[in-house]
């Protein structure tokens, strides 16, 4: 049984070391990106057809008045006179959409998680195959 335990040991600590210590620079890079990135805010807008554009139009307590016109040949279902919910960057309003922003570095994030448990789970088993073997 000592032998099992060990090997096991050993394993689990080259996971623990190859799974913990990128999962946590991982996180720490999302961090980074959440912090650095697009800040996203919202807005209640009002869409337009001007007869020769479409697009929607908000108020923004720093920029004032604002409008966003959708590129040509995009086909949006948003009614002229209708209340539509934009979401622009805070640091540059030219930039703006009307669905739901994804975070910035969803990705780096879910794989950091990912890498992180694997590596706290597997320290616990480690530590629980040291516990045996001694």
């Amino acid at each position: 049984m000592p032998d099992l335990a060990t090997s096991i040991g050993l394993v689990t600590e080259v996971l623990t070391w190859a799974a913990l210590v990128p999962g946590v620079l991982l996180l720490l890079v999302a961090a980074v990106l959440r912090l650095a990135g697009i800040r996203w805010h919202s807005a209640d807008g009002v869409a337009f057809d001007d007869g020769r554009r479409r697009g929607v139009r908000w108020f923004d307590t720093r920029h004032g008045f604002l409008e966003g016109v959708f590129p040509a040949g995009t086909s949006a279902d948003v009614a002229a006179g209708s209340d539509v919910l934009v979401y622009y960057d805070a640091r540059r309003p030219d930039r703006w959409q009307v669905s739901e922003p994804e975070p910035p570095g969803r990705i780096v994030l879910l794989l950091g998680k990912i890498l992180t448990s694997v590596g706290v789970l597997s320290a616990v088993v480690g530590l629980l195959a040291m516990v045996m073997a001694g």
